[in-house]
């Protein structure tokens, strides 16, 4: 079967179990726990390992989701590897974040700009983003200053580059075209 279609319908189990006993913001807290600790080389390298037996891989993954992990996690987390699918985890858990995200109507911004971006610009690009479709913001900002200024921004799926680098490399390359360059 299709590695993809594996974790997706997980996911969706889970999915469907949790927004049926109501548990779908504490399980959607702890999958975007283990989608980080799953993107971390030595968990994968954990998960993975063939010479660790089962039970101590899934063991090690319970430990690190943490003691408040809702009880529909931990047995889903049982469940990946008892049947042999720990290494799915990761693509699961992603995609029960999505669809937790499509659900709730959760839109997830990224903001990278060259210096921190102060609170009454985040607050305007906010309003500017929800007044657009509604719902809530996952406001993420990263520093890269290599951007030189500007900023380039994604929401959701949508992506603009309006930063400096952008505009010096677009220039190069239109210069390049011309015959200006060396």
């Amino acid at each position: 079967m299709n590695s993809a279609r594996i974790a997706v319908r997980y996911a969706k189990a889970l999915f469907d179990l949790a927004l049926e006993s109501g548990t779908v913001d504490g399980v959607y807290r702890d999958m975007k726990v283990l989608s980080r600790l799953c993107a971390m080389e030595e968990v994968k390298n954990v998960i993975r390992n063939p010479v660790l037996p089962q039970q101590k891989r899934k063991d090690a993954i319970i430990a690190l989701a943490g003691d408040d992990a809702e009880k529909q996690t931990i047995d889903f987390i049982n469940l990946m590897f008892s049947n042999g699918r720990g290494d799915y985890l990761s693509a699961a858990a992603r995609n029960f974040i999505d669809l937790t995200r499509r659900h709730k109507g959760i839109r997830q911004v990224t903001v990278t700009t060259a210096v921190p971006v102060d609170g009454t610009t985040k607050r305007e690009l906010a309003d500017l983003i929800t007044g657009e479709k509604g719902g809530t913001i996952e406001f993420n900002e990263q520093i890269d200053e290599s951007i030189i200024g500007g900023f380039i921004l994604r929401v959701d799926d949508s992506y603009v580059d309006a930063s400096v680098r952008n505009r010096l490399n677009r220039f190069r390359k239109e210069f390049s075209l011309a015959g200006f360059t060396e």
